[in-house]
């Protein structure tokens, strides 16, 4: 039989790269929204 592999605890390799990827696209994004279509408009008022 063959050996049990011993590093299953592990995560896969670019797991973190592309979970701290995903959180820079958010954080651009929402920066970008918040640059050219908030600020021009201004705050909210009634």
């Amino acid at each position: 039989m063959s050996e049990p592999h011993t590093g299953g605890d592990e995560h896969p390799r670019g797991t973190l790269a592309l979970v701290g990827l995903y959180g820079v696209l958010f954080a651009l994004g929402w920066f970008a929204i918040y640059l050219f279509v908030y600020l021009p408009r201004g705050p909210v008022t009634q």
